[in-house]
């Protein structure tokens, strides 16, 4: 019987799953480089207040699903539920030089109830512009998402967008809002119930079938902004059109966090079912003078791995075996030998393996087989007499003698390297 498995809300990921989840992370990393954004790797966990003061009291992600614990000096510590806090505080404590372009791949935690593409553990990529104010910036973030999820031939995309104003516009719009729900209270969900006093706007965010029916007659962000908002949101649509970028306007796309405002986008997938969303973001120009910094304009986006990888064509499993080459040996005596050339495979490019664990030809085969090896070089006490090395192709079995000299240039070709 399994004495132990992963913990609820957590994956392993295994070959060739663990090639589709590198090929994720490689053209994040590679597009983030083009665009002009640099690696930040802030710490897995962070003081608890930097989250309750980023995300908002009122937010679920503090008031449900943060792994906070105290360590042994009685400090509240949390195992980060998103990237962006994180950054901000990097960049203030190490007093990073503004305008800056940044980008990250990190475990994200949060106690959600697990379904596919939605795990206690999960992998955000994300980006953040910090000193930028205009608008086509937030255009350029969205573009950016499109041509990743392009990259990895994701199809059936759609970009949600909306504005939910500034400080100023947005009290306005809040206290309409207030009205409209007290009225309606009954006819919200427990939850949405208790967000009304707290952070009335995640009431829009809601998933609830009754609640949307209902928020169909609720006031809306767009019918409040300011001129300045308006004139930011117009920009954006205009820059998205002039990318030729399609878009859907939904007035009820606030996101999760409190600390947006203006522009807000999502990425949205029809091939994943209630768990649509493959990323988003927006701006948040108030979160880096709320975190102790001046006041700064910033905008970014994060997006799911997981759910970018249930979105991706299915990866192809390369047929035939790996590009590795085992090497064997037949006796102590040519051990050292092997090492070398072990060695000198690898310093050439060419993925290599041996075993040291024992010289016996039937049983190192085996080994090149469990490995999935394309080849086999042997190093035997005869071959090296003559200054040669058996080469065994392991799927056809045909083995030939090549001249030690010529061995890495007759394998480059064969195994593409």
């Amino acid at each position: 019987m399994l004495r132990h498995t992963r913990p609820k809300g957590t994956q392993d990921f295994i070959p060739p799953v663990s090639q589709q989840k590198l090929l994720v992370e490689n053209t994040f990393r590679d597009l983030a480089v083009i665009y002009g954004f640099q690696e930040i790797v802030t710490p897995t966990f962070e003081h608890t207040e930097l989250f309750i003061k980023s995300s908002g009291t009122g937010s679920d992600i503090v008031i449900k699903e943060m792994y906070s614990f105290q360590d042994r000096s009685q400090r509240s510590l949390t195992l980060k539920p998103e990237g962006t806090p994180g950054v901000i505080r990097a960049v203030l404590e190490n007093r990073l030089v503004l305008p800056a372009r940044l980008y990250y791949i990190t475990p994200c935690f949060r106690y959600s109830r697990p379904q596919k593409g939605r795990y206690r553990e999960f992998y955000q990529l994300g980006i953040e512009a910090l000193g930028e104010a205009s608008a086509r910036t937030d255009a350029e973030l969205i573009h950016f998402g499109v041509r990743f999820f392009s990259r990895l031939n994701i199809a059936g995309l759609t970009v949600m967008v909306n504005s939910i104003g500034c400080r100023t516009c947005r009290q306005d719009y809040r206290e309409k809002l207030l009205t409209f729900l007290r009225l309606n209270r009954e006819a919200l969900c427990p939850d949405c119930q208790q967000r009304i006093e707290v952070n009335p706007l995640r009431v829009l965010d809601c998933k609830n079938d009754h609640c949307q029916t209902m928020l169909q007659k609720a006031p809306v962000p767009r019918e409040y902004l300011c001129s300045d908002c308006q004139t930011h949101f117009t920009i954006v649509i205009n820059e998205l059109t002039a990318r030729q970028l399609p878009y859907r306007i939904d007035d009820h796309l606030v996101r999760g966090l409190d600390y947006y405002n203006r522009t807000t986008f999502e990425f949205v997938s029809d091939k994943l079912g209630a768990q649509n969303s493959l990323g988003g973001g927006g701006r948040y120009d108030y979160l880096i003078e709320e975190l102790g910094g001046p006041p700064t304009p910033a905008s970014g986006l994060a997006i799911g791995l997981e759910r970018t990888m249930l979105a991706m064509p299915q990866l192809e499993v390369p047929t035939g075996r790996r590009q590795l080459v085992f090497v064997i040996w037949t006796s102590e005596n040519e051990l050292r030998t092997a090492v070398d050339l072990t060695d000198r495979l690898r310093e050439a490019g060419i993925p290599a393996q041996l075993s040291f664990d024992s010289p016996k030809l039937k049983r190192q085969l085996h080994l090149a087989d469990l490995a999935d090896a394309a080849f086999a070089v042997i190093v035997g006490e005869e071959e090296l007499k003559r200054g040669v090395y058996g080469l065994k192709n392991l799927t056809t079995g045909e083995q030939i003698e090549l001249p030690a000299p010529e061995l890495i240039s007759r394998l480059k070709p064969l195994l593409a390297v």
